[in-house]
């Protein structure tokens, strides 16, 4: 039954008298907003939470400044779960100027005393930090009472921020949740709204492009921003039951939705961590405990080890992606890209255009493999059609030099067809030519003024040891890099034994192709770079080697 028509009860009574609020409360004594500023009148200077206010000591690092309340970008969104009227004033005085909302945890706005309560809400506001109920609160109002003069009520409490949600209320339809919206916009709330299930299992039941969808439309009601649910624990939505990062959901958000739209629930440090790691420090970050705040700032200023390097002079920005979704991610974003298929389409394009072939035209499908030598192989085994299979050492000057090489693998070309777009650059790059590689990428992503991406193809749409370790060692050769994106590096103390030991080299050796393997796993015996020009795969010019 939709909000204002469940049942026959009456809201509960309450009363506003002035514009002050003046209110009688529970225990009889006459209230006016005024007393929390004369409460703390004398240790809070409310004229300075409209801006930044550091000291000697920030300013003597010469760190970039934030911008002042109220801010648009790099929201901190504070979950409040039981603090007084103490503890709320020492929060403030060490940590207002960086917390933009308040969140009263769930319904627990319910569980106050009345004067604690507005008096709360007044001081909150006075620091210039809007302050909300709950989205369960919320939820809960919708079950068993009137929204519309439950609103009213939060409007005269003093709360001038409200989150609409429909994580955990069994039967409450999109419909209703939009409407619920928009009467909270209509009544001159700052609009929230949060999209995700609070049980796991049915946050897992929402399709991704459902997920966006329901943001979209959302913010198309008039929220002013959408939290991204994750719930206190930091379980749900992006993270999953052990606090990791669901990487892939997360990546398909940030490449669906404009990131200044969303706020993250990110409870946990590390949570918190990747996210500066991968947006920066202007990112939206909600369900903070009051404790972490400052721990948070100093991550967003590059104060704290797990986001030093970000802010460190001549740190690169490098993505590590995964497959034709994460190489069609790079390519969207403008990327220097280079793709990795280190077992053995990498090694094997490399060596061709160190052998001096004219040219190399990868191809996606089999049937395309025409041309005036061909290089085709589906899982280890050469395509019948095919000159050679996708071996690095069949290949030699001979047969090679001079020559339009055409070359159709099970992962590696469609990578680097993926990757292409009109203004991404893609090189190929393994760990035979991991330093010639990174230097380019460098210099073009300088020259370009953009990211690096290193795309591992993998196998079987899932991240090959070879290809995180070949990945990683171009990424040590780039240097002072903060990595992030969807794959994690693989830090190989034996590049042989990783590479042999691995699903495609154990595949390859039972083929007879050991030596194969042995030589995609040798660092740098190649000088030249391949790139892709949307049709062939040419040399890069040399004098950028020298």
């Amino acid at each position: 039954m939709p909000c204002g028509t469940r049942g026959s009860r009456k809201p509960p009574a309450f009363s506003v008298a002035r514009s002050d609020y003046s209110h009688v409360s529970g225990n009889g004594r006459t209230w006016h907003r005024s007393s929390t500023r004369k409460l703390f009148q004398n240790v809070i200077n409310t004229e300075s939470f409209g801006r930044v206010m550091m000291n000697a000591i920030f300013d003597q690092l010469d760190i970039r400044r934030r911008p002042g309340k109220p801010r648009t970008t790099g929201l901190t969104m504070v979950l409040d779960k039981h603090l007084g009227l103490a503890a709320t004033h020492d929060l403030i005085q060490t940590a207002g100027q960086y917390i933009d909302v308040v969140k009263l945890g769930w319904g627990s706005c319910t569980l106050y005393p009345e004067d604690v309560l507005r008096e709360k809400i007044a001081l909150l506001k006075s620091a210039n930090i809007r302050v909300c109920p709950g989205g369960t609160f919320l939820e809960a109002a919708f079950e068993r009472c009137d929204i519309p003069t439950t609103l009213r009520l939060l409007k005269a409490t003093g709360f001038n921020a409200i989150e609409v949600s429909d994580g955990i209320h069994p039967s409450m339809t999109r419909q209703q949740k939009l409407g619920i919206l928009k009467q909270a916009v209509d009544l001159g709330f700052e609009v929230t709204s949060e999209v995700g299930k609070k049980l796991a299992q049915e946050d897992h039941a929402i399709s991704n492009p459902r997920r966006i969808r329901e943001i979209l439309e959302d913010l198309a009601a008039g929220a002013q921003k959408v939290i991204i649910e994750a719930r206190e624990s930091g379980t749900v939505g992006i993270f999953r039951g052990n606090n990791d990062v669901n990487a892939e959901l997360a990546y398909e958000l940030f490449q669906s939705i404009d990131p200044d739209a969303l706020i993250w629930e990110a409870p946990e440090k590390d949570q918190q961590a990747w996210l500066l790691h991968q947006l920066g420090p202007g990112v939206s970050i909600g369900n903070v405990a009051p404790q972490d705040v400052l721990s948070l700032e100093s991550m967003r200023c590059g104060l704290r080890g797990d986001t030093f390097r970000d802010h460190c002079r001549g740190s690169r920005r490098v993505f590590l992606e995964l497959g034709v979704a994460g190489a069609l991610r790079a390519q969207k974003r403008g990327d220097v890209v280079v793709v990795v298929d280190a077992i053995r389409a990498s090694s094997t394009i490399t060596r061709c255009i160190d052998l001096g072939a004219r040219e190399v035209i990868p191809v996606v499908s089999a049937t395309e493999l025409r041309g005036e030598v061909t290089i085709g192989e589906r899982g280890g085994t050469k395509l019948p059609s095919a000159n050679f299979d996708n071996s690095p050492l069949s290949l030699t000057r001979t047969a090679i030099e001079g020559k339009s090489v055409v070359i159709s693998t099970t992962n590696g070309t469609e990578c680097i067809r993926a990757a292409y777009g009109e203004n991404s650059v893609v090189l190929i790059g393994t760990t035979n030519n991991c330093s010639a590689v990174a230097k380019v990428a460098v210099e073009l992503a300088t020259q370009r003024g953009s990211g690096i991406s290193l795309v591992a193809a993998g196998r079987n749409n899932l991240p090959a040891i070879e290809d995180r370790a070949a990945v990683t060692e171009i990424m040590k050769a780039i240097g002072n890099v903060t990595a992030r994106g969807t794959l994690e590096p693989y830090y190989s103390e034996n590049l042989e034994r990783d590479f042999l030991e691995s699903e495609s080299g154990a595949n390859l050796v039972q083929l007879g192709q050991a030596e194969d393997i042995i030589f995609c796993s040798r660092k740098d015996v190649a000088a030249v770079v391949p790139i892709f020009d949307g049709v062939r795969i040419l040399p890069y010019m040399s004098e950028v080697l020298a």
